[in-house]
């Protein structure tokens, strides 16, 4: 599999690429620039791509968009490792859609643990566990096809990028149930327990129910407490 890692500091270049080496079998393509790393995604799509934020010319936010609209890259999953650590931040990093935030200076574990998690999400990893299963869940009044990345809700087809469907998937399974930030982070982004930040889930959220009202969708299905989101299977339950 494929990392394209991209970032204007040869340091971050040096550290990144030598934890990657020590999970095994993985390439490590290097960029130092958005626009070539875009340019290079579109010669030969990655399966994970590494981005910084703040670059010359155009940042990782930028990168984030173009990527989700591009045909053949708009699933592949991005971790963005930079400096930018407000809540705020994280937040816009996840709208331009970015699947994963971590900030500098980072744990070695940490970024591991997060890269593998990423890495199963991957387009070709989706590929191969799609083939030994359904291509497709319905649960109470959503369909999702796995295939599509889609939900479709009384007719209205809305799509999503591959961490945003794992959460839906996830909550349709335990449809009607409440389910934690925490157990979404295990349980649809595989991240061992107490990696990872229960504000990745409730940034994702919004973007989901953002995605629904842009097709217009009311997520009223989609409720949530300070215990955590439910998928509600009825009207009269949201």
């Amino acid at each position: 599999m494929k990392i394209l890692l991209v970032d204007d500091d040869e340091m971050t270049h040096q550290l990144v690429t030598a934890v990657i080496r020590i999970l095994g079998d993985l390439e490590v393509e290097q960029s130092y620039r958005a626009d070539d790393a875009l340019a290079r995604a579109r010669r030969s799509p990655p399966d994970l791509i590494i981005s910084d934020i703040n670059m010359p010319d155009m940042d990782g936010l930028a990168l984030c968009k173009q990527l989700r609209g591009e045909p053949g890259l708009e699933r592949v999953p991005i971790l963005l490792l930079t400096a930018r650590g407000e809540t705020h931040d994280r937040y816009e990093g996840f709208l331009h859609g970015a699947d994963d935030y971590l900030v500098k200076p980072f744990d070695v574990m940490e970024i591991q643990l997060r890269i593998k998690a990423l890495l199963r999400r991957s387009p070709r990893a989706h590929e191969e566990a799609r083939r030994g299963g359904s291509a497709a869940i319905t649960a109470g009044r959503f369909h999702l096809d796995r295939a599509r990345l889609t939900a479709s809700v009384a007719g209205t087809e809305v799509r999503f990028t591959a961490t945003e469907f794992a959460i839906l998937e996830q909550m349709a399974v335990n449809l009607d149930s409440l389910v934690t930030a925490e157990a979404l982070l295990t349980g649809a982004l595989g991240y061992p327990r107490g990696v990872g930040n229960p504000q990745t889930i409730h940034s994702h959220m919004r973007n989901i129910r953002s995605k629904f009202r842009q097709a217009q969708v009311d997520p009223t299905f989609l409720t949530s407490s300070h215990q955590g989101y439910m998928l509600a299977s009825r009207e009269d339950q949201a």
